[in-house]
């Protein structure tokens, strides 16, 4: 059985999409070299927010990120029992805490000092394209 082992936020989302810098899609990469043991988790509420700042070329390239029945990724739904919490966190990073946690994965982002507000060090993951 898969499991999730890497949750990427909305910043990583949008760096993906827009093609700015290689991190994101090399992580999905190295997720997918694993040979199906592992998922990448896409959080509803950081797939909708970066969907909707994105050009149509960018969603269709987010939108073929998370839907390839061949790949790796996996959108993680926001459920009614974790609505508060994510609330409480902040609807875009929240759900991104919440599935990280949840499957004690690591969070992929480009937003790290918000994400270390939330989770220890050992589960941020900041993406540099430098």
């Amino acid at each position: 059985m898969s499991t999730v082992r890497v949750v990427l936020d909305a910043s990583a989302l949008l760096a993906y999409a827009r093609l700015r810098g290689m991190a994101t899609a090399e992580l999905v990469t190295m997720v997918e070299e694993d040979g199906g043991a592992s998922l990448v988790g896409i959080p509803a509420a950081c797939f909708l927010t970066a969907y909707e700042q994105l050009e149509p070329d960018e969603q269709e390239r987010l939108v073929r990120l998370a839907t390839t029945s061949e790949g790796v990724t996996v959108i993680l739904p926001l459920t009614g029992t974790d609505t508060v919490e994510v609330a409480a966190l902040g609807s875009v990073m929240g759900h991104a805490v919440v599935e990280t946690r949840r499957w004690r994965a690591i969070m992929a982002t480009y937003d790290g000092a918000t994400a270390r507000k939330h989770l220890p060090q050992r589960r941020v993951l900041e993406l540099d394209d430098a």
